[in-house]
């Protein structure tokens, strides 16, 4: 229900209802904490490489701020991109929270965030440090047939990428699944 309440902005400054992008049986939502994080792109790539696969159900990506969209979708990302400026309606509800000193010394000392950009590192992904970072994302699929998020997946770290869990991979392809028969069987 609170999914339903909030807008989002297109590029060109139009806010959109929320609801409009999945009012055709649902969407997989991916809340994009920084467009120029190697960790993020990562991930961006690997959701975009389903593009095909989840059709006809959207891929939509919600940033919080326009820095860096230009150089993201033309190298990173595939789906619908819209924004949540100042992260200030989509992260405090969909967000894991925030990571500063914690990543940081996770970081620093070898921990998971260590791993995650070493593992990005190998597969040569760039990135930057521009804009706002501290503030976790996620991927959602939200069903509008059932009118709620039926699965979820909140970053716990930087580089937390839902692709990369195999169990967690599977769930949002078989939520995406039972979207997808769901918009055939009311379309007969």
């Amino acid at each position: 229900a609170k999914l339903a309440s909030l807008n989002v902005t297109k590029l060109d400054g139009t806010v959109v209802p929320a609801s409009s992008l999945w009012e055709n049986g649902g969407a997989v939502v991916y809340l994009i904490r920084r467009m120029g994080c190697k960790l993020c792109r990562e991930e961006s790539l690997a959701l975009s490489e389903l593009k095909d696969r989840l059709a006809p159900v959207p891929l939509i990506g919600i940033a919080g701020e326009h820095l860096g969209h230009e150089e993201f979708t033309e190298k990173y990302w595939k789906g619908g991109l819209f924004f949540d400026l100042g992260k200030k309606d989509w992260f405090p509800i969909m967000g894991s929270g925030r990571m500063m000193f914690s990543g940081l010394a996770s970081y620093m000392f070898g921990g998971v965030v260590a791993k995650n950009v070493k593992r990005v590192d190998e597969k040569n992904i760039e990135g930057n440090f521009a804009g706002e970072g501290f503030n976790l994302g996620g991927v959602w699929v939200v069903n509008a047939i059932e009118k709620k998020v039926v699965f979820e997946h909140q970053e716990k770290s930087w580089g937390d990428n839902v692709c990369g869990d195999p169990a967690q991979f599977e769930k949002l392809l078989a939520e995406v699944g039972r979207i997808k028969s769901a918009m055939k069987s009311s379309a007969k």
